[in-house]
């Protein structure tokens, strides 16, 4: 379980070494790449008696900014980990193909300056609502790039990366996040994300999304995704999934074994409903229903296929 989680995740243990706001820089220029600091787009706490989340402060996050050959301006896509962090095999290796494509990749880091780990033991520490403001103050940064399209730019996310993003595309997130002026993401493709919980926001979305999933995923489940999908569907608007036979969880963490983890909570079983995207399941509703293990492991299949897949969707949905 250790070996899962901490050998395979970029991990920085050092809130000490983060910038503050007012060090921050309001702009990028043609030159910047590599690791870029950034405020996120207004923060979701906990309230005192943890029943839901509300506005809070700018948190200090980075990321990592590659751009593609060329001189651009580049379309580009914005990519947010699962809840074991930066993996080499996956976040990484997405980027490095997508940069092949042509696209610039701004892989964020929503553990680095909040000095965590790891969520997958205890996800409320930090779930992938919370971190819709941090997709948002990702693009605000990276579209001052002036090797950035700023009219083209995509949210992928993966695991918890994935609930990140079909949070980001509820129209309630562009209002919230993005008002009059401010940027929007183009489209939204979530891997394997957290479909269970049930809040009215997430019938509207802001532009299309394109789900996958693995079909044997016993940690995040394919059915509630392709129900809400249908939903989305039934009431015309642009989401599609892509369900990979055979496939279970993270198949595309190229050449991760097959495993069953102990240790990380897993909510498949359970059914949320709660009043408002900022609603948090009860304590006692958890109890109820999460369990502990999950199976992960890389299906070349599978991955190859997502692959194609994407190139298709981008060229199609950033062209």
């Amino acid at each position: 379980m250790k070996t899962w989680l901490a050998g395979c995740a970029h991990v920085v243990m050092c809130t000490a070494c983060a910038p503050t706001l007012r060090d921050l820089k309001p702009n990028l220029t043609a030159t910047d790449s590599g690791t870029v600091w950034f405020a996120t787009a207004g923060s979701l706490v906990r309230t005192p008696d943890g029943s839901r989340l509300t506005a809070g402060d700018p948190v200090v996050i980075s990321g990592e900014l590659r751009l593609p050959s060329g001189a651009g301006p580049f379309p580009a896509v914005i990519l947010a980990h699962g809840c074991s962090g930066i993996l080499r095999n996956k976040e990484v290796a997405w980027a490095s193909v997508l940069r092949e494509w042509g696209y610039a990749t701004f892989v964020v880091d929503s553990f680095y300056g909040r000095n965590l780990i790891e969520v997958c033991t205890n996800p409320p520490t930090l779930s992938g609502t919370q971190r819709i403001p941090d997709a948002y103050g990702a693009l605000r940064i990276l579209v001052t790039h002036p090797k950035i399209d700023p009219r083209r730019v995509a949210l992928m996310g993966f695991s918890a990366g994935g609930a990140l993003t079909m949070g980001a595309s509820t129209a309630w997130a562009l209002e919230t996040f993005a008002p009059s002026g401010q940027p929007a993401f183009r489209a939204f493709l979530p891997f394997y994300p957290y479909c269970n919980t049930v809040y009215p926001e997430r019938e509207r979305i802001s532009a299309p999304v394109r789900i996958h999933t693995g079909e044997l995923d016993d940690w995040l489940p394919a059915g509630p995704c392709v129900r809400l999908t249908e939903i989305l569907r039934a009431s015309g608007q642009d989401a599609t999934i892509t369900v990979y036979p055979g496939a279970q969880h993270s198949f595309d963490n190229i050449g991760a074994p097959f495993a069953r983890v102990p240790n990380v909570d897993n909510a498949a079983d359970c059914a949320f409903q709660v009043a408002s995207i900022l609603g948090l399941p009860s304590a006692i509703d958890r109890a109820r229903c999460v369990r502990k293990g999950a199976t992960v492991g890389w299906n070349p299949e599978a991955t190859e296929q997502a692959r194609r897949n994407v190139r298709a969707q981008l060229g199609e949905l950033l062209r």
